[in-house]
């Protein structure tokens, strides 16, 4: 896999490992952002940024917490190791995928997520 089909299968991996509580979308500024839905404890960062190297885009990821301090009973401390693991996990498999890609490829993955957000004339996305 390389390039547009890499960010795809991140995609794809990001909405399936968090049962669609998370997606990857068009940010305000167009490129690939992390929608996430408010029950969520620990969220995905995901960036695209160019490297003054290569002149390639390279994704960043990152995991983090959302939760506030406080006291918690342990069913909810549970609740929350257990998700840190899977964004964990789910952080690991996406650096080790290496994703870049080249302004084309991004540019057209981009516009992909623009096309999914903007409504197709009968209230849904298109795509």
């Amino acid at each position: 896999m390389e390039g547009i089909e890499k960010l795809r299968w991140a995609k794809a991996l990001i909405e399936e490992e968090t049962g669609g509580k998370q997606r990857l979308l068009a940010g305000w500024d167009g490129m690939p952002a992390v929608q996430i839905a408010d029950g969520c404890m620990v969220g995905l960062y995901f960036a695209l940024l160019k490297s003054q190297k290569t002149g390639l885009y390279d994704c960043r990821v990152k995991g983090y917490i959302r939760t506030c301090g406080g006291y918690s009973p342990s069913a909810r401390l549970k609740e929350l190791t257990e998700e840190c693991a899977r964004i964990a996990a789910l952080v690991a498999q996406l650096e080790a995928a290496d994703i870049h890609g080249d302004e084309e490829a991004v540019a057209a993955f981009c516009e992909e997520l623009k096309r999914e957000k903007e409504p197709d004339g009968n209230g849904e996305g298109g795509g």
